[in-house]
């Protein structure tokens, strides 16, 4: 071999020492760097890591407030959809009622109406008919106002989650006419953000739907799970701590 072939292969092989000495002494001070992180530093990161990632869950956590779309809120009314409430009316009347009352009630009173009380049998009915056509406005759920149509849902309430006729006092029942309330304010704050007289008040009723929810999974499990689905919540909705 030549001189120039002896010192390029010399060169060679202390290119490839120097390079194996750095790595060496890179891997070397990784490690010593890894060996000194002091446990507080070690246990600092993991709770930060915790926090992270329990924060995250919590920004995950459904409305307490806003219930997802069910069957029984569509069958409820607001100032918007009473227009839509035909054969719908106040203070409890139902459909029989009103059959009663707007169809029958006439035809009855002109049976029993004197004929010299009247030109004719037919005049009778039709003034009659008149006078039950203008007590069928008054009360028509169309013509109510705000108070009366937040009556009527009450009362739906009561129709839909009582386990029995008249059923006011079950935990389901209670728990439905609060959600009621719940989105009839939380609608009126939407509008309305500086009233924080109300938003007070609609933070105290959704920690009392809680309350009465949480009671009513101690007593039933089977009735907690079909309560919360029928009003649109999840558990983690209004279970544990609640922030509105």
């Amino acid at each position: 071999m030549s001189s120039i072939g002896r010192a390029f292969s010399a060169l060679q092989k202390g290119n490839t020492l120097a390079h194996s000495a750095l790595s060496y002494r890179s891997f070397q001070s990784s490690a010593i760097v890894c060996a000194k992180k002091h446990p507080k530093q070690i246990r600092k990161e993991n709770l930060a890591k915790r926090a992270a990632i329990v924060t995250e869950y919590e920004k995950s956590k459904p409305s307490p407030v806003v219930a997802a779309p069910t069957p029984f809120y569509a069958s409820l009314h607001t100032s918007e959809t009473v227009s839509r409430a035909t054969d719908t009316y106040q203070h409890g009347l139902t459909a029989e009622d009103a059959v009663l009352l707007f169809e029958k009630a006439p035809q009855a009173i002109t049976d029993i109406t004197k004929s010299s009380v009247v030109r004719s049998k037919e005049e009778a009915l039709k003034v009659e008919q008149q006078k039950a056509d203008i007590v069928k406005q008054i009360v028509s759920l169309q013509n109510a106002n705000a108070k009366a149509i937040q009556l009527w849902n009450v009362q739906r309430c009561i129709e839909w989650f009582g386990r029995k006729e008249g059923d006011t006092g079950s935990p389901e029942v209670q728990a439905a006419i609060l959600s009621v309330r719940i989105q009839h304010l939380h609608s009126h704050l939407q509008q309305h953000k500086k009233d924080r007289h109300n938003y007070r008040q609609l933070r105290s009723m959704v920690h009392q739907r809680a309350k009465i929810l949480k009671y009513l999974k101690n007593k039933s499990l089977t009735r907690y799970n079909s309560c919360l689905e029928q009003l649109g919540l999840q558990p983690r909705a209004v279970e544990g701590e609640i922030i509105v």
